[in-house]
């Protein structure tokens, strides 16, 4: 754990300037605080609108994320002004695309993309209206050939696209939304003695948005209603040419595609300068479907209601407790060519409550959440037992704000 730690030290205390506050925020943050969409973070925001890096300028941020065994996984992410209105960035290895959904056939990639990039280019158009463009790429590629030269492979994969989004301020809070395109696509090219193998896919293509308000009743409230919307499409088939001589055969897989629209409405209330609450209620609809002509696979799920509460206050100057809930219904109807299941379930009770701290320290944050089996097994001092399910920390999170 004190590796992590010096870790994000070290990539993100990169600039000395005069007191200012910190803005805390990233994954540490925000899934300690439940995931809620009834709070800002800045770089969780930025990440899913653009737009927001016109807001958050000058800043820096990043996140180590752990995986299995002692290894983790890190991003980072820095925002800059240039000028009053022209505002760069860039977000790496945080992927963002449904590249994994690519593994649920048994013709797939040998291997994913890698160190995905996204720009951010953010302009101040006006007072009231900022717009964003974010563009995206992932690739990778993998080459084998054995010693004889009679069998050769080559993997690629790819994705590609860009977001969209803006900003509206009002007279009594503002709108944002943002779009989201994705083109994904893998090639696994096989040669062998008297014939070869192409594995690819058909379609690939995402389409996403979301859109969220922060409405204050009256000038004098500090309570806002918080209402949000999303949408997501995605849909791609696999097929196969198998060449033998002069002759080529395509073989085609299931054709799968998915939907989700959800929504929901909420509050922020700040009841005080050091304690802030945030909750609301939403609802998603979900299906996959999974067709060859002669056989259909079908999955609908309507999920509601799905409840969500976050609560954070700053105990001391210097650190901050966050405590999340999160808890939803499912109700789902399953079926295919030959049968039909139905069924109601709630969401896993180890994700339902959610923990986390915040150290504070001029400019500097580290966010991070805390793991719930830690208060029941404690630190193993004398064992030395290094599961990572008795560390303290899970998720961590820098940032640092260099700004004037």
């Amino acid at each position: 754990m004190l590796k992590k730690l010096l870790a994000v030290m070290f990539l993100f205390v990169m600039a000395a300037g005069v007191f200012s506050q910190s803005i805390p925020s990233g994954t540490g943050r925000y899934a300690a605080l439940g995931n809620s969409p009834f709070i800002l973070d800045a770089s969780s925001d930025i990440f899913s609108n653009p737009a927001w890096n016109t807001m958050y300028r000058n800043y820096a941020f990043g996140d180590l994320t752990p995986m299995s065994g002692n290894d983790f996984n890190g991003n980072a992410g820095v925002t800059f002004a240039i000028g009053k209105k022209w505002n760069l960035g860039m977000i790496i290895n945080k992927r963002q695309d449904s590249w994994s959904l690519f593994y649920i056939d048994v013709i797939s990639p040998r291997n994913s993309p890698i160190v995905p990039f996204m720009g951010l280019i953010g302009y101040t158009a006006s007072k009231n209206f900022q717009i964003a463009l974010a563009p995206y790429v992932s690739m990778g590629n993998n080459e084998f050939t054995d010693t004889t030269g009679a069998l050769s492979r080559k993997y690629s994969s790819r994705s590609i696209g860009a977001n969209l989004g803006f900003i509206y301020t009002l007279k009594k809070g503002w709108v944002e939304g943002a779009f989201r395109f994705r083109m994904n696509k893998f090639e696994n090219d096989s040669s062998m003695s008297g014939g070869s193998q192409l594995d690819e896919n058909d379609g690939g293509i995402e389409l996403g948005a979301g859109f969220r308000g922060w409405i204050y009743p009256s000038k004098s409230s500090k309570i806002a209603v918080v209402p949000f919307l999303g949408f997501f499409s995605y849909s791609f088939q696999p097929k196969s040419t198998i060449t033998v001589g002069t002759t080529s055969t395509a073989v085609t897989g299931l054709n799968y595609s998915w939907l989700n629209i959800n929504a929901g409405v909420g509050l922020n209330w700040p009841i005080m300068d050091d304690i802030q609450i945030a909750g609301g209620v939403g609802l998603a609809y979900n299906t996959f479907k999974a067709d060859s002509g002669s056989y259909e696979f079908k999955a609908t799920e309507f999920v509601a209601p799905a409840f969500n509460m976050a609560m954070e206050t700053r105990i001391t100057d210097w650190i901050t407790a966050r405590l999340g809930f999160n808890k939803s219904i499912t109700m789902g109807k399953y079926e295919n060519t030959y049968q039909e299941a139905k069924s109601t379930f709630g969401s896993p009770d180890a994700t339902t409550i959610s923990m986390g701290t915040g150290f504070h320290f001029g400019r500097f944050s580290i966010d991070a959440t805390i793991n719930e089996r830690w208060f029941k097994s404690g630190p193993n001092f004398l064992s030395g037992n290094s599961s990572s399910s008795n560390e303290m920390f899970g998720d961590i999170s820098a940032s640092y704000y260099f700004g004037k």
